[in-house]
């Protein structure tokens, strides 16, 4: 009996001390996102990404993000990228002084429709780099950076709910996004990054912009075992020129 309470106490301290910890974050997340037609089926994209923690005490991201789009048809969407990110140091488990990423992207969004049902498949394939911290003179610098490959896939689906008035329309988003650390190679992956789930509602303000606002959570692995769970409030203004 009592050496099957030892491997049972054996058994209890390997899981205790394998456990992930978890820290939580509250965050307010601001973005603008506009595009235009270039010549034909090309257009182009611009992002700003404005992302504060502590709900709004701190930074913690500052995103540039323009694109050059194709779309072939109503159905596929190619798209290549360049994202500025400005990471700001805002925990104990962040880099010790803030850094940026520099990433070029290639991406495929497939769309299609079920009666009033949209959904949308997106595809993206990062190239990252990142600004290496190293310690000096008893602080902390910049000197070069790493490079690495991510790759993300969100699903995203929308529900009209109601129309207000002749132009106005108010819909559900919902979407889930999986971005995946790749291997050396850029092939295969090799960990999770991180998970985004979101849902809200966007209402049509005009026929050429929208505003939506909802909850998402950003599920971030860290350093080993680590996991940041951060509860956001995300506001979108979307224009169409």
């Amino acid at each position: 009996m009592r050496l099957y309470i030892g491997i049972l106490f054996l058994l209890v301290c390997g899981l205790t001390f394998s456990q992930e910890h978890t820290y939580d974050q509250s965050s307010a997340w601001f973005s603008i996102i506009a595009d235009a037609p270039i010549h034909n089926n090309f257009y182009g994209k611009t992002e700003m990404h404005i992302r504060r923690t502590h709900f709004l005490s701190d930074w913690q991201q500052f995103l540039l993000r323009p694109s050059v789009h194709y779309k072939l048809n109503p159905t596929v969407d190619f798209a290549v990228g360049y994202t500025y990110i400005r990471n700001h140091t805002y925990a104990p488990y962040t880099a010790p002084i803030d850094k940026n990423e520099n990433n070029i992207w290639q991406q495929i969004t497939l769309s299609h429709k079920s009666n009033k049902v949209k959904f949308k498949h997106r595809f993206r394939y990062e190239e990252r780099f990142i600004d290496k911290v190293v310690e000096k003179d008893g602080g902390y610098a910049l000197k070069g950076n790493t490079y690495a490959n991510r790759f993300r896939y969100r699903f995203t689906t929308f529900f009209p709910l109601l129309n207000i008035a002749e132009k106005h329309a108010l819909s559900a988003q919902f979407f889930d996004e999986i971005w995946l650390n790749q291997n050396k190679n850029g092939i295969l992956p090799k960990g999770l990054n991180q998970n985004w789930f979101y849902a809200g509602l966007a209402f049509d303000l005009s026929p050429k912009s929208s505003v939506g606002i909802g909850y998402l959570n950003d599920y971030l692995a860290l350093k080993g075992d680590d996991f940041e769970d951060n509860n956001i409030l995300q506001t979108t203004l979307v224009y169409h020129f």
